[in-house]
Protein backbone atom coordinates (compact mmCIF):
# COMPACT_ATOMS: atom_id res chain seq x y z
CA UNK A 1 0.00 0.00 0.00
CA UNK A 2 1.28 3.22 -0.81
CA UNK A 3 -0.51 5.00 2.36
CA UNK A 4 0.39 4.15 6.08
CA UNK A 5 -2.48 1.80 6.83
CA UNK A 6 -4.99 3.39 9.12
CA UNK A 7 -5.77 0.33 10.71
CA UNK A 8 -2.20 -0.68 11.69
CA UNK A 9 -1.97 1.82 13.84
CA UNK A 10 -5.32 2.89 15.28
CA UNK A 11 -4.19 2.03 18.76
CA UNK A 12 -1.17 3.79 18.93
CA UNK A 13 -2.08 7.47 17.17
CA UNK A 14 -5.45 8.93 15.44
CA UNK A 15 -5.21 10.52 12.64
CA UNK A 16 -7.35 12.52 10.50
CA UNK A 17 -7.86 11.06 7.01
CA UNK A 18 -9.96 11.77 3.78
CA UNK A 19 -12.30 9.01 1.62
CA UNK A 20 -9.56 7.28 0.44
CA UNK A 21 -8.82 6.68 4.18
CA UNK A 22 -11.37 6.89 6.76
CA UNK A 23 -11.33 8.79 9.09
CA UNK A 24 -9.52 7.47 12.19
CA UNK A 25 -10.36 10.37 14.13
CA UNK A 26 -13.55 8.72 14.60
CA UNK A 27 -12.00 5.66 16.02
CA UNK A 28 -12.92 4.34 19.29
CA UNK A 29 -10.73 5.10 22.19
CA UNK A 30 -8.20 2.01 23.43
CA UNK A 31 -10.09 -0.68 24.79
CA UNK A 32 -10.18 -1.81 28.50
CA UNK A 33 -8.29 -5.18 27.55
CA UNK A 34 -5.29 -2.37 26.98
CA UNK A 35 -1.98 -3.06 27.04
CA UNK A 36 0.10 -2.21 30.20
CA UNK A 37 3.49 -0.42 30.30
CA UNK A 38 6.11 -2.05 29.24
CA UNK A 39 7.84 -3.38 32.88
CA UNK A 40 11.58 -4.83 33.72
CA UNK A 41 10.90 -8.49 32.96
CA UNK A 42 12.93 -9.25 35.97
CA UNK A 43 11.49 -6.72 38.78
CA UNK A 44 7.72 -7.36 37.38
CA UNK A 45 5.21 -9.41 39.54
CA UNK A 46 4.46 -12.08 37.35
CA UNK A 47 0.91 -13.86 37.59
CA UNK A 48 0.06 -16.91 35.12
CA UNK A 49 -3.70 -15.56 35.69
CA UNK A 50 -2.72 -12.52 35.21
CA UNK A 51 -4.48 -11.35 38.45
CA UNK A 52 -1.39 -9.92 40.71
CA UNK A 53 0.59 -9.52 38.38
CA UNK A 54 1.57 -9.78 34.50
CA UNK A 55 0.87 -13.66 32.69
CA UNK A 56 3.31 -14.87 30.20
CA UNK A 57 0.24 -13.68 27.89
CA UNK A 58 0.98 -10.03 28.37
CA UNK A 59 4.32 -10.42 28.75
CA UNK A 60 4.41 -11.04 24.82
CA UNK A 61 1.73 -8.77 23.95
CA UNK A 62 3.58 -5.98 25.91
CA UNK A 63 6.56 -7.05 24.20
CA UNK A 64 4.94 -6.81 20.43
CA UNK A 65 3.61 -3.43 21.24
CA UNK A 66 6.94 -2.22 22.16
CA UNK A 67 8.55 -3.92 19.18
CA UNK A 68 5.59 -2.20 17.19
CA UNK A 69 6.49 1.20 18.16
CA UNK A 70 10.28 0.52 17.83
CA UNK A 71 9.16 0.01 14.06
CA UNK A 72 10.68 -3.77 15.05
CA UNK A 73 7.18 -5.16 12.75
CA UNK A 74 8.95 -9.17 12.43
CA UNK A 75 9.69 -8.34 16.05
CA UNK A 76 5.83 -7.50 17.08
CA UNK A 77 4.54 -10.50 14.53
CA UNK A 78 6.77 -12.84 16.33
CA UNK A 79 5.82 -11.44 19.93
CA UNK A 80 2.12 -10.95 18.93
CA UNK A 81 2.24 -15.00 17.75
CA UNK A 82 4.03 -15.91 20.92
CA UNK A 83 1.22 -14.37 23.23
CA UNK A 84 -1.34 -16.37 20.45
CA UNK A 85 -0.01 -19.38 21.75
CA UNK A 86 0.26 -18.64 25.04
CA UNK A 87 -3.45 -17.99 25.09
CA UNK A 88 -5.78 -18.48 21.83
CA UNK A 89 -9.23 -17.57 23.42
CA UNK A 90 -7.78 -13.78 23.34
CA UNK A 91 -8.84 -11.46 20.86
CA UNK A 92 -6.22 -8.78 21.84
CA UNK A 93 -3.68 -10.98 20.37
CA UNK A 94 -5.00 -11.86 17.24
CA UNK A 95 -5.81 -7.59 16.98
CA UNK A 96 -2.42 -6.94 17.59
CA UNK A 97 -1.46 -9.16 14.89
CA UNK A 98 -3.10 -7.86 12.57
CA UNK A 99 -2.47 -4.60 13.41
CA UNK A 100 1.08 -5.91 12.59
CA UNK A 101 1.01 -7.43 9.71
CA UNK A 102 -1.21 -4.50 7.98
CA UNK A 103 2.04 -2.53 8.29
CA UNK A 104 3.87 -5.11 7.05
CA UNK A 105 2.05 -5.02 4.00
CA UNK A 106 0.44 -8.44 4.42
CA UNK A 107 -3.20 -7.49 3.79
CA UNK A 108 -4.40 -11.13 3.81
CA UNK A 109 -2.46 -12.34 7.08
CA UNK A 110 -4.34 -9.06 9.04
CA UNK A 111 -7.73 -9.82 7.41
CA UNK A 112 -7.34 -13.47 8.68
CA UNK A 113 -6.15 -12.18 11.95
CA UNK A 114 -8.89 -9.53 12.66
CA UNK A 115 -11.61 -12.22 11.49
CA UNK A 116 -10.39 -14.96 13.69
CA UNK A 117 -10.54 -11.91 16.67
CA UNK A 118 -14.19 -11.71 16.13
CA UNK A 119 -14.65 -15.19 17.83
CA UNK A 120 -12.44 -14.90 20.85
CA UNK A 121 -13.12 -13.18 24.07
CA UNK A 122 -12.80 -9.76 24.24
CA UNK A 123 -13.91 -6.09 25.55
CA UNK A 124 -17.14 -5.04 23.19
CA UNK A 125 -15.09 -1.54 22.74
CA UNK A 126 -12.03 -4.11 21.66
CA UNK A 127 -14.57 -6.05 19.35
CA UNK A 128 -15.92 -2.61 17.77
CA UNK A 129 -11.86 -1.89 16.78
CA UNK A 130 -11.85 -5.20 15.09
CA UNK A 131 -14.77 -4.38 13.21
CA UNK A 132 -13.62 -1.19 11.88
CA UNK A 133 -10.20 -2.23 11.55
CA UNK A 134 -12.27 -5.04 8.90
CA UNK A 135 -14.19 -2.60 7.43
CA UNK A 136 -11.63 -0.10 6.86
CA UNK A 137 -9.39 -2.75 5.03
CA UNK A 138 -12.21 -4.02 2.31
CA UNK A 139 -12.57 0.31 1.58
CA UNK A 140 -8.87 0.16 1.14
CA UNK A 141 -9.07 -2.70 -0.90
CA UNK A 142 -11.54 -1.36 -2.93
CA UNK A 143 -13.99 -3.96 -2.11
CA UNK A 144 -17.05 -1.55 -2.54
CA UNK A 145 -19.66 -4.52 -1.66
CA UNK A 146 -17.85 -6.25 1.23
CA UNK A 147 -16.39 -2.91 2.66
CA UNK A 148 -20.44 -1.60 2.49
CA UNK A 149 -21.60 -4.50 4.84
CA UNK A 150 -18.61 -3.98 6.94
CA UNK A 151 -19.43 -0.87 7.59
CA UNK A 152 -22.86 -1.93 8.24
CA UNK A 153 -21.99 -4.69 10.64
CA UNK A 154 -19.32 -1.72 12.67
CA UNK A 155 -22.88 0.41 12.94
CA UNK A 156 -24.88 -2.49 13.79
CA UNK A 157 -22.55 -3.62 16.88
CA UNK A 158 -22.12 -0.08 18.16
CA UNK A 159 -25.87 0.40 18.12
CA UNK A 160 -26.49 -3.26 19.88
CA UNK A 161 -23.69 -2.96 22.04
CA UNK A 162 -23.78 0.71 23.35
CA UNK A 163 -20.50 0.51 25.96
CA UNK A 164 -18.82 -0.23 23.45
CA UNK A 165 -18.19 3.64 22.27
CA UNK A 166 -17.16 4.10 18.90
CA UNK A 167 -19.23 6.55 16.44
CA UNK A 168 -22.27 5.11 15.00
CA UNK A 169 -22.54 7.98 12.30
CA UNK A 170 -19.03 6.99 10.68
CA UNK A 171 -20.74 3.48 9.48
CA UNK A 172 -23.97 5.55 7.91
CA UNK A 173 -21.06 8.16 6.78
CA UNK A 174 -18.85 5.89 5.26
CA UNK A 175 -21.53 3.84 3.35
CA UNK A 176 -22.53 7.09 1.19
CA UNK A 177 -19.10 7.63 0.73
CA UNK A 178 -18.92 4.46 -0.92
CA UNK A 179 -22.44 4.60 -3.03
CA UNK A 180 -20.84 7.94 -4.44
CA UNK A 181 -17.78 5.79 -5.32
CA UNK A 182 -19.70 3.27 -6.61
CA UNK A 183 -21.75 5.79 -9.40
CA UNK A 184 -18.55 7.77 -10.07
CA UNK A 185 -17.01 4.39 -11.20
CA UNK A 186 -19.95 3.42 -13.35
CA UNK A 187 -20.90 6.88 -14.94
CA UNK A 188 -17.12 6.74 -15.60
CA UNK A 189 -17.12 3.54 -16.88
CA UNK A 190 -19.47 4.54 -19.67
CA UNK A 191 -18.12 7.63 -20.95
CA UNK A 192 -14.76 5.66 -21.49
CA UNK A 193 -17.08 3.28 -23.50
CA UNK A 194 -18.22 5.87 -25.95
CA UNK A 195 -15.17 7.53 -25.81
CA UNK A 196 -14.03 4.28 -27.07
CA UNK A 197 -16.67 3.65 -29.18
CA UNK A 198 -16.02 7.51 -30.92
CA UNK A 199 -12.20 6.59 -31.54
CA UNK A 200 -12.85 3.43 -32.91
CA UNK A 201 -15.74 5.12 -35.00
CA UNK A 202 -13.03 7.81 -36.10
CA UNK A 203 -10.48 5.22 -37.13
CA UNK A 204 -12.47 3.23 -39.22
CA UNK A 205 -13.73 6.82 -41.10
CA UNK A 206 -10.13 7.53 -41.61
CA UNK A 207 -9.63 3.91 -43.14
CA UNK A 208 -12.42 4.48 -45.50
CA UNK A 209 -11.21 7.67 -46.85
CA UNK A 210 -7.62 6.60 -47.34
CA UNK A 211 -9.03 3.53 -49.23
CA UNK A 212 -11.14 6.45 -51.32
CA UNK A 213 -8.02 8.61 -51.92
CA UNK A 214 -6.01 5.77 -53.11
CA UNK A 215 -8.46 5.14 -55.70
CA UNK A 216 -8.87 7.97 -57.03
CA UNK A 217 -5.15 8.42 -57.51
Amino acid sequence: MQDRPLASIASFALAAVVFAAPAAAQQPSEAPEATPAPADSASARKDPEGQTGISPYMEHVVRGQASFVARDIPGAIAAFQEAIKQDPTRMLGFYRLGEAMLESGNAAEAEAAWTTALSKKGADELHAKVLFCLADLRERQKSWQAAREAWGAYGAYLTSNPKAGGYPGTATERQKQIDRRVKDEKDYAAVKERIVQREAERQKEAEENAKKDKRNR
